[in-house]
């Protein structure tokens, strides 16, 4: 093997690996960040700025709280917490200012986690309530766990299809004439769409992950390239990609979902109150 095929397979090994495991909560992040602002847009055209206040009340702390979290495990201080205080000049409803030694590369590695902390620990409290609010989830969780466990790994359109077929699968378990008739249901509409309302990475938080980036990608290239010198290859090192990581996917496809049916639920009464007032078409955007 030459020293260009070997540096190729190195870095293919390494970026194959980061993208199975961390791929997922950026892109899912993003995508709800882009429904959150749809969703937020929409009420406060329509019914002002503090109608926002009626799912951020709930979010917001969540939000807030799933940096802090990480910032305590990776030893950053925490100067201030505001976990929900709007401030409609600055466009903010909370906010974790930290502090950490640039020098330290455990603290560094943390503003990663610290970015996508909000994702993290709000799709967790989402899959909870799910749980203890829809029933038959157990049953639609353990369909999904199985469709991941076949995911190739290596194969995008693989992800493609676990994600439009999970959405499905949770859709028709979530949204039943049997659910529409109790009371369970309307609470976990109403907690699922302000809490994954605001699992969101915003553009701030991805910048932030960004610094951390470097001592995330760092450890996988050392242990690919011992593992790749010694003749185990970087799988061996590091069997779990996407394919045994479907609890992670089913939350943030969970989150996907119900932050699409809040922006279409919203959108749909907004939409039209603003219609019967203005006598013209709300822009979500």
């Amino acid at each position: 093997m030459t020293a260009l095929l070997f540096i190729r397979d190195l870095l293919l090994a390494t970026l194959g690996q980061l993208a199975s495991l961390f791929a997922g909560l950026v892109v899912f992040g993003l995508l709800i960040n882009f429904l959150s602002k749809f969703t937020y847009h929409s009420m406060e055209r329509a019914f002002g700025i503090r109608s926002a206040y009626i799912l951020a009340w709930l979010g917001t702390p969540i939000h807030e709280l799933g940096h802090s979290l990480f910032c305590l495990i990776f030893f950053h201080k925490i100067v201030e917490m505001k976990l929900f205080s709007p401030d409609p000049v600055q466009g903010t409803l909370g906010y974790v200012k930290h502090t950490w030694d640039k020098k330290n590369p455990w603290q560094v590695l943390g503003n990663f986690f610290i970015g996508v902390g909000p994702i993290i620990l709000g799709s967790l409290v989402l899959f909870g309530v799910f749980y203890l609010l829809i029933p038959g989830s157990s049953n639609v969780w353990s369909d999904i766990m199985a469709q991941s466990k076949a995911l190739d790994s290596h194969a995008v359109g693989s992800y493609f299809r676990l994600w439009g077929s999970s959405s499905v699968e949770l859709l028709k378990i979530i949204f039943t004439l049997s659910n529409l008739a109790g009371w369970r249901f309307w609470v976990f509409l109403y907690l699922a769409v302000c809490i994954s309302s605001n699992v969101r990475l915003s553009w701030a938080d991805f910048k932030h992950t960004l610094s951390g980036l470097g001592c995330v990608i760092l450890p996988f290239l050392l242990l690919n390239l011992i593992g790749m010198l010694v003749g185990s290859g970087g799988e061996a090192l590091f069997p779990a990609t996407a394919a045994s990581l479907g609890a992670v996917y089913g939350v943030l496809i969970l989150a996907l979902v119900m932050a699409l049916v809040g922006f279409i639920i919203i959108y749909f009464f907004a939409a039209l109150y603003y219609r019967l007032k203005y006598r013209t078409v709300l822009k979500p955007f």
